[in-house]
């Protein structure tokens, strides 16, 4: 006698997991590739990954992702996508596109969206809580934002405390352009502005060193050279 219940089925299906895309896969190493373009002289103090710049303030269409790194002379926001809605690209020997020199910087804001809260940031304060957001006021009317919603909170917090301490030190001598100009010019005690006290222009002379740092009084007065020629 036959029996009326139904075999168990035997067949079983295994389907494998859908590939990932070379985007999804990449995204993560290629942004902790990227480098900043140092100045000699010029060092890293600190740096946060998947950090997105905000480009427009009413959508977040255009945001830009990448790194944010601090050093001893300027912020650097690196990335590799492009730049939207430019409609001319320049070039600055010193700076790259995103870069924001320490000396130019007027006020850091820190932002918690979760808890509501905001604080200006000054050299050696303290922040009790984890920036959601970044605002940098900058001297040339600029308006920087960056948003840490994927960072790491105590990276990000560590990047803003180090921009407000490198941005706004205690004694002038501190800031970057006076330390490696002082490496650079000042290495000999026979020279001023790294050419010799007698005033040589040949190789001895360094001619290749003569950047005028206003330090020194000059005896060539170019008014005193004119008014001569115009009175023979």
């Amino acid at each position: 006698m036959f029996s009326l219940k139904p075999p168990r089925p035997t067949f079983r299906s295994y389907l494998l997991p859908p590939p990932q895309t070379d985007d999804k896969i990449n995204s993560e190493p290629k942004i902790k590739k990227l480098e900043p373009v140092l100045l000699p002289g010029e060092i890293v103090v600190n740096e946060v990954n998947f950090v997105r710049k905000c480009i427009a303030t009413d959508t977040s269409q255009y945001d830009l992702w990448g790194k944010l790194v601090c050093s001893n002379f300027k912020i650097s926001f690196i990335t590799d996508d492009p730049m939207p809605l430019q409609k001319f690209h320049y070039r600055n020997l010193l700076l790259g596109e995103h870069d924001v020199p320490l000396t130019c910087i007027e006020q850091i804001v820190t932002v918690n969206d979760h808890k509501r809260k905001q604080k200006v940031l000054g050299p050696n304060q303290k922040l009790k809580f984890n920036p959601t957001e970044l605002i940098i006021y900058c001297k040339d009317f600029r308006i920087v934002r960056f948003r840490f919603d994927e960072s790491g909170p105590e990276s990000a917090k560590k990047v803003c405390l180090a921009i407000a301490h490198y941005s706004q030190p205690t004694d002038l001598q501190l800031l970057f352009a006076f330390e490696y100009v002082g490496k650079k010019y000042h290495n000999s005690a026979n020279k001023i502005n790294g050419i010799p006290s007698g005033g040589g222009s040949g190789a001895a002379g360094g001619s290749s060193q003569k950047t005028p740092l206003f330090e020194t009084y000059s005896i060539s007065n170019p008014k005193k050279q004119m008014s001569g020629k115009l009175r023979n």
